[in-house]
């Protein structure tokens, strides 16, 4: 016989995930879309966090509005980070802009938006049956060992 085991989750996803920005350090990327194409591989949860892999002097993350974000100006920053490497926690949903104000380095590619969206809600039905293991097949016409 065997045993059906049936349970149904709607309790919210209780982990949290920290992102490492483009998988890599912050740094002037190959291509300016890098960590646009990083960001949209990904999905990004309220209470997940970034990242910023940087050495302290050579770069920063500066988060910024989106008008701040589009033309890489870092004037009126929401928040700064100086010091490398930098966590940022993702307590919202929502977008937020991320650049790097060092030189030239926005234009350069050094820069990213995430999407934030609430914690995953899972409402789905999980089934599991556990049924013994065959008996190996004994061949009838065989003879008896005798």
């Amino acid at each position: 016989m065997g045993t059906i085991v049936c349970s149904r989750n709607g309790l919210k996803n209780k982990k949290k995930k920290q992102h490492i920005v483009g998988d890599s350090i912050w740094s002037i990327p190959p291509t300016n879309h890098f960590y646009t194409n990083w960001s949209s591989s990904y999905s990004f949860h309220t209470g997940d966090s970034l990242y910023f892999d940087f050495d302290s002097g050579l770069y920063n993350v500066i988060q910024v509005p989106r008008g701040e974000f589009d033309s890489c100006i870092g004037d009126q920053p929401l928040d700064a980070f100086m010091e490398g490497p930098a966590a940022v926690s993702l307590p919202r949903k929502g977008v937020y802009y991320f650049v790097c104000n060092v030189s030239n380095y926005c234009e350069l590619g050094v820069k990213v938006s995430v999407v934030v969206v609430d914690e995953i809600i899972s409402n789905s039905v999980d089934y599991s049956i556990n049924t013994p293991s065959p008996s190996p097949l004994v061949d009838a016409q065989s003879p008896s060992p005798g």
